[in-house]
């Protein structure tokens, strides 16, 4: 096996939190995914000339963000950082704490964005907002002690700063709908979604594939100088595009976009040699998967090129935000299905000392094979009844991504169906 990813099993095995705490959080995005799918059919008719505003498309938004992304980010996270910086979490209680809060918060959050209930939204918001911090409080003091992986911390260290920026500017939002904070709402928002994606989403998805993609993959951890060079370059970019977007520059803007898109090229190249490099001849459907959100990345970037520079007419902020949330989406559930069996794996192996099950035994390969060809069929359809504003196209998509994503709820159930089984047999 591969150094980096020899390296990274014999820690991770150290630094297990309960099972019950990382599964939580990969459960709850299971649940928002189902919903964001459901919400977005219930919106199809606003879809091709959403410009902002609240209703059905802004809910179902952040049921991706907050309830899929956010929520996988943090679980993910916080079993996955201490390997980096060799340094544990000892706060079960307030991991759980934050879990039912952040729940709480994007579900009220959500519901006030649906129904345009602005107290709603403040109170999903305030909650959804305490708990970010209290995650942030747990993420800075394991990143200030230290770390082995520096590509990684570092990653870790400006996602931080960009979920805080992240949070100010989305509560700002919130309250600007009533006391019109913000000049211009419409460039705020665009600039909460580029941190969001790019800022601290895109930062753990960078930072954590030099270490997953490794040991799934079995290969060397790619070098850190390119990697950190990727990080710098990829910075630079979001601080350009921010400036540009903020203050409505759009040739900023698009300049940000060309120097972020030499960072995600730096990135894939990366991530391509060490493929390359692998041990693991057969990958399985996630790979799949994963190199289509890497096809995704680039896309977003020129996609956003584009409408900053009023070349997508009328619907290319949706495009745009569409090629976004389905880089992320598809690289998360692609992670996601390698991550819950290798977990639920590695917690067996504790608690069964005689023939513990594989990652391939808690695996249930048909619902996720189901999975991917309806996720990949929900996209492209998406598009299709975006571009020519099919509002039947688009909730034939949505309904198709909703059997999906109750197909990955069903291997996800089954995977802790079989651990469970397999602990008490034993």
């Amino acid at each position: 096996m591969a150094s980096g990813a020899t390296a990274f099993l014999g820690s991770a095995s150290e630094r297990l939190l309960p099972l019950s705490l990382p599964f939580r959080f990969f459960a709850a995005a299971v649940v928002f995914h189902m919903a964001a799918w459901v919400v977005l059919a219930l919106g199809a008719n606003d879809l091709p000339d959403y410009a902002g505003g609240g209703g059905p498309v802004l809910a179902a938004i952040h049921l991706l963000t907050l309830g899929v992304f956010t929520m996988s980010a943090m679980g993910a996270s916080l079993q996955l950082l201490p390997v980096a910086t060799l340094q544990g979490f000892a706060a079960p209680r307030l991991i759980a704490g934050i879990w039912w809060l952040f729940n709480l918060g994007s579900l009220i959050l959500a519901l006030g964005m649906y129904f345009f209930w602005h107290r709603a939204m403040a109170a999903g918001g305030t909650l959804a907002g305490l708990a970010i911090l209290l995650y942030l409080w747990l993420l800075l003091g394991n990143l200030r002690r230290g770390g082995a992986l520096v590509a990684v911390v570092a990653h870790g260290w400006l996602a931080v700063a960009a979920l805080l920026g992240l949070l100010a500017v989305g509560l700002a939002l919130i309250v600007t709908q009533e006391y019109g904070i913000f000049a211009d709402a419409q460039r705020s928002a665009v600039s909460h979604m580029l941190v969001a994606a790019y800022g601290f989403m895109g930062l753990l998805a960078f930072g954590f594939s030099y270490v997953l993609v490794p040991m799934f993959a079995l290969t060397q951890v790619p070098g850190q100088k390119w990697a950190l060079a990727s990080l710098g370059i990829g910075a630079i970019g979001l601080v350009i595009g921010l400036f540009g977007a903020w203050f409505g520059m759009d040739l900023c803007a698009a300049i940000g976009g060309c120097v972020g898109l030499l960072a995600a090229m730096i990135h894939l190249g990366l991530m391509v040699q060490a493929l390359r490099e692998r041990m693991r001849k057969r990958l399985g459907p996630a790979f799949i998967l994963i190199r289509l959100a890497w096809g995704l990345l680039p896309l977003s970037l020129l996609a956003g090129i584009a409408w900053a520079l009023d070349l997508l007419g009328a619907r290319g902020g949706v495009i745009f935000s569409l090629s976004l949330l389905a880089w992320l989406l598809t690289f998360l559930l692609a992670i996601l299905q390698r991550i819950v069996p290798f977990l639920a794996s590695m917690h067996a192996a504790i608690a069964i000392k005689h023939r513990p099950p594989t990652v391939t035994a808690l695996t249930a390969q048909m619902p996720l094979n189901i999975h991917m060809y309806c996720h990949c069929a929900s996209l492209l359809l998406l598009g299709v009844g975006i571009i020519w504003s099919q509002t039947l196209i688009i909730v034939v998509a949505a309904l198709i991504g909703l059997v999906g994503a109750g197909a990955f709820a069903w291997f996800f159930l089954a995977a802790v169906r079989r651990y469970l089984a397999a602990v008490v047999s034993a």
